[in-house]
Protein backbone atom coordinates (compact mmCIF):
# COMPACT_ATOMS: atom_id res chain seq x y z
CA UNK A 1 0.00 0.00 0.00
CA UNK A 2 1.74 3.19 -0.87
CA UNK A 3 2.20 6.35 1.28
CA UNK A 4 -0.15 8.38 -1.18
CA UNK A 5 -3.36 6.49 0.08
CA UNK A 6 -1.69 6.10 3.71
CA UNK A 7 -1.48 9.85 3.83
CA UNK A 8 -5.24 10.63 2.42
CA UNK A 9 -6.47 7.60 5.37
CA UNK A 10 -4.55 10.01 8.06
CA UNK A 11 -6.22 12.90 7.03
CA UNK A 12 -9.67 11.34 6.43
CA UNK A 13 -10.10 9.99 10.03
CA UNK A 14 -8.34 13.46 11.59
CA UNK A 15 -11.49 15.13 9.54
CA UNK A 16 -13.95 12.71 10.19
CA UNK A 17 -13.08 12.64 13.77
CA UNK A 18 -13.62 16.52 14.16
CA UNK A 19 -16.16 16.87 11.92
CA UNK A 20 -18.07 14.30 14.19
CA UNK A 21 -17.42 15.88 17.22
CA UNK A 22 -18.74 19.29 15.95
CA UNK A 23 -21.74 17.72 14.24
CA UNK A 24 -22.50 15.44 17.32
CA UNK A 25 -22.13 18.36 19.88
CA UNK A 26 -24.95 20.02 17.69
CA UNK A 27 -27.09 17.40 17.79
CA UNK A 28 -27.14 16.99 21.72
CA UNK A 29 -27.58 21.01 21.86
CA UNK A 30 -30.87 20.50 19.89
CA UNK A 31 -32.14 17.32 21.35
CA UNK A 32 -35.24 18.00 23.34
CA UNK A 33 -34.62 16.02 26.30
CA UNK A 34 -36.20 12.85 27.82
CA UNK A 35 -34.41 9.50 28.00
CA UNK A 36 -35.41 5.89 29.30
CA UNK A 37 -33.76 6.98 33.14
CA UNK A 38 -35.29 9.98 33.45
CA UNK A 39 -37.93 11.03 30.78
CA UNK A 40 -38.15 14.95 32.78
CA UNK A 41 -35.07 15.41 31.38
CA UNK A 42 -34.63 18.55 29.52
CA UNK A 43 -31.73 18.08 27.47
CA UNK A 44 -29.42 15.51 26.18
CA UNK A 45 -27.75 13.64 28.70
CA UNK A 46 -24.09 12.52 28.51
CA UNK A 47 -24.57 9.60 30.99
CA UNK A 48 -28.19 8.70 30.79
CA UNK A 49 -28.71 8.67 26.85
CA UNK A 50 -28.25 6.18 24.10
CA UNK A 51 -25.89 7.45 21.07
CA UNK A 52 -28.88 5.89 19.12
CA UNK A 53 -31.38 8.22 20.59
CA UNK A 54 -30.44 11.37 18.86
CA UNK A 55 -30.78 9.28 15.90
CA UNK A 56 -34.43 9.82 16.14
CA UNK A 57 -37.11 11.75 15.19
CA UNK A 58 -39.33 11.02 18.29
CA UNK A 59 -37.55 10.94 21.55
CA UNK A 60 -38.61 8.59 24.29
CA UNK A 61 -40.82 10.99 25.75
CA UNK A 62 -42.54 11.82 22.12
CA UNK A 63 -41.23 15.47 21.50
CA UNK A 64 -40.02 16.15 17.74
CA UNK A 65 -36.23 15.75 17.46
CA UNK A 66 -35.87 16.14 13.59
CA UNK A 67 -32.75 18.49 13.31
CA UNK A 68 -31.06 16.69 16.17
CA UNK A 69 -31.59 12.94 14.27
CA UNK A 70 -30.17 14.67 11.01
CA UNK A 71 -26.96 16.05 12.60
CA UNK A 72 -26.60 12.88 14.17
CA UNK A 73 -27.14 10.81 11.57
CA UNK A 74 -24.67 12.37 8.92
CA UNK A 75 -22.07 12.83 12.18
CA UNK A 76 -22.07 8.95 12.83
CA UNK A 77 -22.19 8.34 9.02
CA UNK A 78 -18.86 10.59 8.80
CA UNK A 79 -17.43 8.88 11.01
CA UNK A 80 -18.16 5.06 10.02
CA UNK A 81 -17.57 5.98 6.63
CA UNK A 82 -14.22 8.59 6.96
CA UNK A 83 -13.00 7.53 10.31
CA UNK A 84 -13.56 3.51 11.02
CA UNK A 85 -13.50 2.43 7.40
CA UNK A 86 -9.89 3.44 6.65
CA UNK A 87 -8.82 2.00 10.03
CA UNK A 88 -9.96 -1.26 9.72
CA UNK A 89 -9.19 -1.28 5.63
CA UNK A 90 -5.48 0.47 5.41
CA UNK A 91 -4.03 0.43 8.92
CA UNK A 92 -3.62 -3.40 9.34
CA UNK A 93 -1.52 -3.64 6.35
CA UNK A 94 0.79 -0.33 7.95
CA UNK A 95 1.10 -2.22 11.58
CA UNK A 96 1.98 -5.65 10.55
CA UNK A 97 2.96 -8.00 7.84
CA UNK A 98 0.99 -11.13 8.59
CA UNK A 99 -1.29 -10.93 5.95
CA UNK A 100 -3.75 -13.38 6.90
CA UNK A 101 -4.00 -11.73 10.39
CA UNK A 102 -4.26 -8.44 8.02
CA UNK A 103 -7.42 -10.01 5.79
CA UNK A 104 -9.08 -10.91 8.91
CA UNK A 105 -9.10 -6.77 10.29
CA UNK A 106 -9.80 -6.02 7.46
CA UNK A 107 -13.38 -7.57 6.32
CA UNK A 108 -14.07 -8.27 9.70
CA UNK A 109 -13.82 -4.03 10.33
CA UNK A 110 -15.70 -3.62 6.82
CA UNK A 111 -18.34 -5.72 7.64
CA UNK A 112 -18.86 -4.00 10.92
CA UNK A 113 -19.44 -0.71 9.06
CA UNK A 114 -21.53 -1.92 6.77
CA UNK A 115 -23.49 -3.26 9.44
CA UNK A 116 -22.93 0.03 12.26
CA UNK A 117 -24.00 2.37 8.82
CA UNK A 118 -27.68 0.88 9.15
CA UNK A 119 -28.33 2.39 12.08
CA UNK A 120 -28.10 6.23 11.07
CA UNK A 121 -28.82 5.42 7.50
CA UNK A 122 -32.48 4.04 8.85
CA UNK A 123 -33.00 6.83 10.19
CA UNK A 124 -32.41 9.15 7.53
CA UNK A 125 -34.63 7.20 5.06
CA UNK A 126 -37.32 5.92 7.81
CA UNK A 127 -35.58 2.12 6.75
CA UNK A 128 -37.30 -0.02 10.10
CA UNK A 129 -34.54 -2.20 10.81
CA UNK A 130 -34.17 -4.81 14.28
CA UNK A 131 -32.53 -1.81 15.79
CA UNK A 132 -31.45 -4.09 18.92
CA UNK A 133 -29.71 -7.55 16.74
CA UNK A 134 -28.09 -4.83 14.32
CA UNK A 135 -26.70 -3.35 16.93
CA UNK A 136 -25.10 -6.98 18.49
CA UNK A 137 -24.14 -7.89 14.97
CA UNK A 138 -21.54 -4.84 14.24
CA UNK A 139 -20.51 -4.71 17.63
CA UNK A 140 -18.85 -8.02 17.85
CA UNK A 141 -16.91 -8.47 14.52
CA UNK A 142 -16.05 -4.50 15.29
CA UNK A 143 -14.45 -5.53 19.10
CA UNK A 144 -12.84 -8.22 17.51
CA UNK A 145 -11.28 -6.46 14.26
CA UNK A 146 -10.48 -3.61 16.92
CA UNK A 147 -9.21 -6.20 19.24
CA UNK A 148 -6.62 -8.09 16.64
CA UNK A 149 -5.63 -4.74 14.98
CA UNK A 150 -4.75 -3.90 18.95
CA UNK A 151 -2.79 -6.74 19.07
CA UNK A 152 -1.03 -5.45 15.79
CA UNK A 153 0.40 -2.38 17.93
CA UNK A 154 2.08 -4.14 21.08
CA UNK A 155 3.90 -6.18 18.09
CA UNK A 156 4.97 -2.79 16.29
CA UNK A 157 7.52 -1.85 18.34
CA UNK A 158 7.44 2.07 17.04
CA UNK A 159 4.13 2.16 18.39
CA UNK A 160 3.73 4.48 20.84
CA UNK A 161 3.23 3.56 24.52
CA UNK A 162 -0.39 5.40 24.66
CA UNK A 163 -1.62 3.69 21.56
CA UNK A 164 -1.04 0.27 23.20
CA UNK A 165 -2.50 1.81 26.95
CA UNK A 166 -5.68 3.72 25.31
CA UNK A 167 -6.37 0.93 22.95
CA UNK A 168 -6.30 -1.70 26.01
CA UNK A 169 -8.28 1.03 28.39
CA UNK A 170 -10.68 0.86 25.49
CA UNK A 171 -11.32 -2.31 24.72
CA UNK A 172 -11.95 -3.43 28.39
CA UNK A 173 -14.43 -0.82 28.83
CA UNK A 174 -15.98 -1.89 25.73
CA UNK A 175 -16.29 -5.69 26.74
CA UNK A 176 -18.14 -4.40 29.97
CA UNK A 177 -20.55 -2.21 27.92
CA UNK A 178 -21.42 -5.41 25.28
CA UNK A 179 -21.99 -7.64 28.43
CA UNK A 180 -24.21 -4.80 30.04
CA UNK A 181 -25.98 -3.97 27.04
CA UNK A 182 -26.66 -7.85 26.47
CA UNK A 183 -27.93 -8.28 30.12
CA UNK A 184 -30.43 -5.37 29.49
CA UNK A 185 -31.50 -5.59 25.78
CA UNK A 186 -31.60 -9.77 25.77
CA UNK A 187 -32.08 -10.93 29.54
CA UNK A 188 -33.99 -8.17 31.22
CA UNK A 189 -31.96 -6.93 33.80
CA UNK A 190 -32.92 -3.63 35.05
CA UNK A 191 -31.77 -0.74 32.98
CA UNK A 192 -29.01 1.97 34.54
CA UNK A 193 -26.56 4.84 33.75
CA UNK A 194 -23.69 2.36 33.70
CA UNK A 195 -24.70 1.18 30.24
CA UNK A 196 -25.54 4.35 28.04
CA UNK A 197 -22.49 5.84 30.15
CA UNK A 198 -19.69 3.36 29.82
CA UNK A 199 -21.09 3.82 26.17
CA UNK A 200 -20.33 7.42 25.60
CA UNK A 201 -16.45 6.87 27.36
CA UNK A 202 -16.12 4.06 24.99
CA UNK A 203 -16.93 5.98 21.92
CA UNK A 204 -14.56 9.24 23.14
CA UNK A 205 -11.78 6.38 24.06
CA UNK A 206 -11.88 5.30 20.80
CA UNK A 207 -11.58 8.43 18.71
CA UNK A 208 -8.71 9.39 21.12
CA UNK A 209 -7.04 5.75 19.81
CA UNK A 210 -8.04 6.75 16.11
CA UNK A 211 -6.10 10.23 16.65
CA UNK A 212 -3.27 8.44 18.61
CA UNK A 213 -2.95 6.05 15.89
CA UNK A 214 -3.05 7.99 13.01
CA UNK A 215 0.06 9.94 14.86
CA UNK A 216 2.24 6.80 14.64
CA UNK A 217 1.68 5.69 11.11
CA UNK A 218 2.21 9.68 9.98
CA UNK A 219 5.45 9.94 12.07
CA UNK A 220 6.38 6.59 10.10
CA UNK A 221 5.33 8.13 7.08
CA UNK A 222 7.44 10.99 6.89
CA UNK A 223 10.67 9.07 8.71
CA UNK A 224 10.02 6.94 5.53
CA UNK A 225 9.52 9.36 3.00
CA UNK A 226 11.87 12.30 4.71
CA UNK A 227 12.43 15.43 2.88
CA UNK A 228 14.26 15.26 -0.29
CA UNK A 229 17.64 17.05 0.12
CA UNK A 230 17.55 15.33 3.01
CA UNK A 231 17.29 11.87 1.69
CA UNK A 232 20.02 12.71 -0.73
CA UNK A 233 22.66 14.19 2.08
CA UNK A 234 22.25 10.92 3.23
CA UNK A 235 22.81 8.63 1.05
CA UNK A 236 25.56 10.76 -0.13
CA UNK A 237 26.81 10.55 3.35
CA UNK A 238 26.07 6.58 3.64
CA UNK A 239 28.32 6.70 -0.30
CA UNK A 240 31.43 8.61 1.22
CA UNK A 241 31.63 5.94 4.21
CA UNK A 242 31.68 3.03 2.22
CA UNK A 243 34.48 4.53 -0.20
CA UNK A 244 36.17 5.54 2.84
CA UNK A 245 35.77 1.28 4.13
CA UNK A 246 36.75 -0.25 1.46
CA UNK A 247 39.44 1.83 0.83
CA UNK A 248 43.41 0.14 0.96
CA UNK A 249 45.25 1.76 4.13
Amino acid sequence: MNFTFLRWSIISIRLSVLIFLALGTLSAYYYPGGNYISKTAQSYSFWNNFICDSFRDITCTGQTNFLGARLASLAMLVLIFGGVFPIFYAFPYQLSKKVQLNRTIRWLGVFAVGMAALLPLSSLFKMPIPHDSIVVIATIPALIAAFLLFLTTLMETSSSRWVKVIGFIMLMIAMVNMILYLRVQWFGSPLTALLPGTQKVVLLLCLVWMFSLTTTLDLRRKGKLGHPLTAVAKTGFEIEIMKNGSSPN
